[in-house]
């Protein structure tokens, strides 16, 4: 008896163990449970907010689209912005420069009204002074034609006087040929023989022959216009003389009158 005493009391003692560790077991199962459904619902809520992010990032999605199309529609209103500006701008310079072209022909329109006026105020002064002009071109013409004329004569008597210096030298130097040796063969004085002298020529026994033959060819032609018309041979012409010898001297006669161009030119 005592040894089912023992094994009961060994058994009660051993239930009751079992009932300490099942109601352990229980209470941490509950507590699971607690903290199982603790866990849930916080599951439930982060889901909850979850969600409520997701609907958050997707309102921000719409959003940043929304912006995204206005930016590109503000950068394609920008740019016809700007090319509308640019637009403008070229409507606005080609205003100016049309502004500026009008003023530029109303200026001139007032300048050429004020000439007209001018003109009309002046014109018969204007139709007179014209006439006057006319005369004394015609004056001025008819004088430059007179004073080629004269020019081409005085050139003509400059080849002709040429023409005679060369006769006259060369004549000079013929007779001073010709009396050296009958100078020398005679025995003779330099003096007694007329034409033998040969000294260097002086101031004293130059020849004025273009002076004469000016004065010639005035006293020839005195229906010349001295007024003026009147031209004035260079001051190398008229102080201008030939040196020759006695026998030159004594063989030239003075012309009455100079030959015209076509018989010097002959000669």
């Amino acid at each position: 008896d005592s040894t089912r005493q023992d094994s009961a009391c060994s058994l009660q003692w051993t239930i009751q163990m079992r009932d300490k560790q099942i109601t352990v077991i229980s209470e941490k199962l509950n507590s699971h449970l607690a903290l199982f459904n603790s866990v849930g619902k916080e599951v439930a809520a982060v889901k909850q907010v979850l969600g409520d992010v997701e609907c958050l990032v997707g309102e921000k999605e719409n959003v940043v689209s929304d912006l995204k199309c206005k930016v590109q529609r503000i950068s394609v209103l920008e740019k016809d912005f700007v090319e509308k500006l640019s637009f403008l701008g070229d409507k606005i310079t080609s205003y100016q420069l049309e502004l500026r072209n009008r003023a530029r022909i109303i200026y001139g329109l007032k300048e050429q009204l004020d000439a007209e006026k001018l003109q009309n105020n002046f014109h018969p002064q204007l139709e007179e002074l014209k006439k006057s002009l006319l005369v004394k071109d015609e004056i001025i013409e008819r004088l430059i034609s007179d004073k080629q004329e004269m020019l081409k004569e005085l050139h003509n008597m400059e080849t002709a006087l040429q023409k005679f210096q060369d006769i006259f030298s060369r004549l000079g130097h013929e007779e001073m040929k010709s009396s050296l040796p009958v100078c020398e063969s005679q025995d003779c004085k330099r003096n007694s023989i007329p034409g033998s002298q040969v000294d260097l020529p002086n101031e004293d026994r130059m020849i004025p022959i273009i002076d004469e033959t000016a004065n010639a060819n005035a006293e020839c032609k005195p229906g010349i216009d001295t007024g003026s018309n009147q031209v004035q041979s260079p001051p190398s012409l008229k102080h201008y003389a030939l040196p020759c010898s006695e026998p030159v001297a004594a063989n030239i006669e003075k012309p009455e009158c100079p030959p015209e161009s076509e018989d010097i030119e002959m000669v």
